[in-house]
């Protein structure tokens, strides 16, 4: 309850999507932030919904070049000098 960051990695989403949406929730109703990583690019090919679901409620979103390519692949992005602005928006 004392923490004012909460991070989850993206590899929960291949287990318990619904846990890191409480958390995500739990972060925004008590002003913390909320951070995840991309964690792997097929976290951003298989887990796409739910990954989806939570970015309203993230605040700072990690991810290397590969992970970021694979989501703006996922996205439709044909411009990936611009994943890091679209990501945010």
């Amino acid at each position: 309850e004392r923490a004012k960051f909460l991070y989850s990695a993206g590899f929960f989403l291949t287990v318990s999507p619904e846990s890191m949406m409480t958390v995500a929730k739990h972060a925004a109703e008590t002003g913390k932030y909320y951070m995840i990583n991309l964690a792997a690019p097929f976290i951003c090919q298989f887990f796409k919904d739910p990954l989806m679901e939570l970015f309203p409620y993230v605040d700072f979103i990690f991810g290397n070049e590969s992970e970021a390519r694979a989501f703006a692949q996922v996205q439709g992005w044909e411009d990936t000098k611009v994943i890091a602005v679209k990501l945010v928006a």
